[in-house]
């Protein structure tokens, strides 16, 4: 049966989520995180897609992506996610297919655009991993807290709809 075709429209952000092969494990490190994020930095600024939100869980990850155009989130995606697994597989952490089929993702309107950058920041609340979100070190709700973009996540985009992040996030954690 063949693949359904990736809905993709350039210019608007989409919800991107990458699981770990059987749910496995494919963060070990802080190294391991710093590496994806480097690759994927790399990546996103080859192929023109911007980085609004995003969020490294230890078996999956969250983005919020921007392409310019129709076949750069698949490019960009596929080489970073690429190249990872082969960092992964050269440290010994693993051996052979490490990712859970084709990335997921799809485009978002203005509400769902709030809503999910919301919900990725908090993952790792609602994981236990952390008791809030900024206690995460592996998302953009520091980026968008101070205010400043870094090398991978925009900022603007969120906080011109946004602009009191603290207050956004204070919604859900009293503690942000």
């Amino acid at each position: 049966m063949p693949r359904s075709a990736r809905i993709i429209h350039p210019g608007a952000p989409h919800h991107v989520t990458q699981r770990g092969n059987r749910r496995q494990q494919v963060f070990f490190s802080d190294g391991d995180y710093a590496q994806y994020l480097k690759l994927l930095t790399e990546s996103c600024k080859r192929e023109r897609v911007r980085c609004w939100a995003y969020c490294l869980m230890p078996n999956h990850v969250h983005l919020v992506l921007v392409p310019d155009d129709p076949a750069g989130l698949s490019r960009a995606l596929s080489w970073a996610h690429r190249l990872y697994t082969h960092y992964f597989n050269t440290t010994g952490a693993g051996a052979g297919i490490l990712w859970q089929g084709r990335f997921k993702s799809s485009p978002m309107d203005e509400t769902r655009l709030h809503s999910v950058c919301r919900y990725i920041e908090f993952n790792p609340v609602r994981a236990g991993l952390v008791a809030h979100a900024q206690d995460w070190p592996w998302s953009s709700v520091h980026a968008h807290l101070a205010g400043q973009s870094d090398a991978l996540v925009r900022v603007e985009p969120m906080l011109s709809r946004i602009p009191d992040w603290r207050g956004y996030l204070h919604a859900i954690d009293p503690y942000a």
